[in-house]
């Protein structure tokens, strides 16, 4: 018998993740809440996936909850509902701290996730806490999954889903840099985003080497690599992430607090 799945809160998130999920043969028995209906009716319709009656009723039904209603709305969402103690409650929701998701689920498990959109094309990395074999084997239809030991290291990793936000932005300014000078609008986006994709490969396929070793390997005296790099460094190109992310994560904390 197929595990059933639910959704609780079913928003963009939820729908690359159902898309990650329904790559594979061995996926879950779905079930949708009616949170989210215009979401929830084009993946009932695409996939055609059930849709539960209300959110007491799909947590009757099923043995793993993701829990992906926005974080503001999520314990009040989640406290009140038919809750076993045979049920994994998996929570996707950003700085909602886990003693709090705890109490609203009580007597389910409680774990904290965070998958990005990536997850519709099964690469989404994603921070897990704390470690659980049934979450783990359901987020890796959608991309590699990291437990963390401890909740702090969790909202740390966590932030990993700015970084894969903010490369956007990076792969965008490459791609209009190609087209202004010259390259057909698709061609530029191509390879701006292929350059990223290949240089994150090449690190995951070579734990051997360290960072300076990949970067010196090209960026030696005289090439263009090294003037490139060293123009960005002299801009602030590269400092500039460390600031970012020291901001994202206090945010991220201050949130998880007001959460406990």
């Amino acid at each position: 018998m197929k595990q059933k799945v639910g959704i609780l809160g079913v928003g963009h998130l939820a729908s690359y993740m159902v898309k990650g999920m329904m790559r594979h043969d061995d996926r879950p028995e779905i079930i949708l809440s009616p949170r989210g209906a215009i979401v929830a009716q084009h993946l009932s319709e695409t996939y055609d996936l059930e849709i539960a009656k209300s959110n007491e009723t799909l947590v009757e039904q099923c043995d793993v909850v993701l829990l992906a209603t926005r974080p503001p709305d999520l314990l009040e969402a989640i406290s009140g509902l038919p809750w076993r103690a045979d049920q994994t409650a998996i929570s996707v929701a950003a700085g909602v701290a886990l003693p709090g998701i705890e109490r609203a689920v009580s007597p389910a498990t409680a774990i904290r996730s965070l998958p990005v959109t990536a997850a519709e094309i099964g690469e989404s990395p994603t921070c897990l806490y704390p470690e659980n074999s049934t979450a783990r084997t359901l987020l890796e239809m959608m991309g590699p999954v990291y437990a963390l030991d401890n909740e702090k290291t969790f909202e740390l990793a966590s932030i990993q889903g700015v970084v894969f936000s903010v490369f956007h932005a990076g792969i965008a300014s490459v791609a209009d840099w190609f087209e202004q000078n010259g390259l057909e609008p698709t061609m530029a986006r191509n390879l701006a985003a292929s350059a990223l994709r290949a240089t994150g490969g090449m690190v995951l396929e070579h734990p051997e080497n360290s960072f300076d070793h990949m970067i010196n390997e090209y960026a030696s005296p005289g090439t263009l690599t090294k003037l490139a790099l060293e123009t960005l460094q002299k801009n602030g190109g590269l400092s500039g992430w460390h600031d970012a992310l020291d901001k994202a994560q206090n945010r991220s904390l201050e949130i998880n607090k007001s959460t406990q």
